[in-house]
């Protein structure tokens, strides 16, 4: 299941409305826009109602409103939520137009049962979202499609350390991550997800981070943990040890921690190993990304977003990625843009779903990719002199 389309709408009737129009999805997304047209905050959106349709999050915000269209091998999904103070006003989902489920501001609702092949009146808690709080396999499976792509969406912020100034603590010749640690959805914790993998999948996990990093322009030879050798250790961490991961590249005889790697190797390193821990472990419905190629070269940043677009292409995974990168920008076909232009509250999507013919016109001004954005040709339609 793939999300196809989103209109999301905050604080309505009021100055702090913000409000998001127009966004629909292929399989390969990239979305571009100036700072502060909402780039970030859509990718945040959709990583919210994962965790509110997985039941891993409750409604945090004081008002929402969720307009969701999903694909799922086919048929249509479509899923509303509105609330206000915390509080559930409506909520419903249809499938291939024929409704599932539905309930308004009291919790009183109709849901379909499978077994009766009707619908029957149900009551839920105001502040719970009816299709995590009704799951049943038996009686009401399509709800589970609904909360695995909630379960399986990733999201990684590349801007940040991506866990570069964390280290895992094991017990002495302990050789497993600890399970609790163990919460793909936390970026920082590349470390645990290295040492799972490895331990489940051996030498093939690793390989396939070397051959990607390799890919990207890191000639590495191997990756592994050990106790940093560049830092000393308080003594109180004993009978524990910090570890941290080390590569070994190949133009040098010493091995690199994790400290000492650059905040662009690191993020990359960081992205790979998570990616490929969900891919080994489970398909992830979906990964959002979000300012992709932050802190790399010009080189790096083309060839992992060229990796990452391969990556999608040949498998299930949607991909989702943010920039505002002019590099990236004339690397990737504008067939996979989103562009952002928001006025006021209001953040407005055009691509090529939705502006055909723009992107179509744009193809014969034989411009590069870039001065689609710069001129801001999808608004008007003819470049500026």
């Amino acid at each position: 299941m793939f999300l196809k389309s989103i209109e999301y709408a905050q604080y309505e009737g009021t100055p702090r409305l913000w409000k998001l129009e127009g966004c629909t999805f292929g399989n390969i997304n990239l979305i571009v826009g100036k700072n502060a047209t909402g780039k970030s905050r859509s990718l945040s959106i959709i990583n919210g109602l994962a965790n509110l349709l997985s039941g891993e999050d409750k409604l945090h915000y004081l008002s929402g409103n969720y307009i969701v269209e999903f694909n799922n091998e086919g048929q249509e999904v479509n899923y509303t939520l509105h609330y206000e103070d915390l509080s559930i006003i409506s909520e419903e989902l249809n499938i291939n137009s024929e409704n599932k489920l539905q309930r308004g501001k009291d919790g009183i609702g109709t849901i379909y049962y499978a077994k009766l092949e009707e619908p029957i009146e149900f009551q839920t808690p105001t502040n719970e979202l009816a299709v995590v709080a009704r799951r049943d396999t038996i009686q009401h499976p399509f709800l589970e499609d609904i909360f695995n792509w909630g379960k399986y969406v990733r999201r990684y912020l590349f801007g940040t350390d991506m866990g570069k100034g964390q280290l895992a603590v094991l017990k002495k010749d302990e050789v497993k991550a600890e399970k609790q640690l163990l919460n793909p959805k936390n970026t920082n914790l590349v470390i645990a997800m290295f040492l799972e993998g490895r331990k489940r999948y051996s030498i093939n996990f690793s390989e396939a981070i070397i051959n990607d990093m390799n890919a990207i322009g890191y000639s590495l030879e191997d990756i592994g943990t050990h106790t940093p050798e560049s830092i000393i250790i308080d003594s109180n961490f004993l009978p524990t040890e910090p570890v941290g991961l080390y590569v070994k590249e190949s133009d040098l005889e010493c091995r690199t921690d994790q400290v000492d790697m650059s905040q662009g190797m690191f993020r990359a390193l960081s992205l790979i190993v998570q990616i490929h821990y969900s891919l080994f472990t489970s398909t992830p419905s979906c990964i959002l990304i979000d300012d992709i190629g932050e802190g790399l070269d010009f080189e790096r940043s083309s060839a992992l977003v060229k990796l990452l677009i391969e990556r999608a292409k040949n498998s299930s995974v949607q991909l989702i990625m943010a920039t505002n990168d002019r590099f990236i920008m004339n690397n990737v076909p504008l067939e996979y843009w989103l562009v952002m232009q928001r006025v006021g509250g209001i953040s407005k999507v055009y691509n090529q779903r939705n502006s055909p013919q723009l992107f179509e016109d744009f193809k014969l001004t034989g411009l590069n990719n870039f001065d689609f954005f710069s001129s801001e040709y999808y608004l008007k339609g003819n470049l500026q002199n």
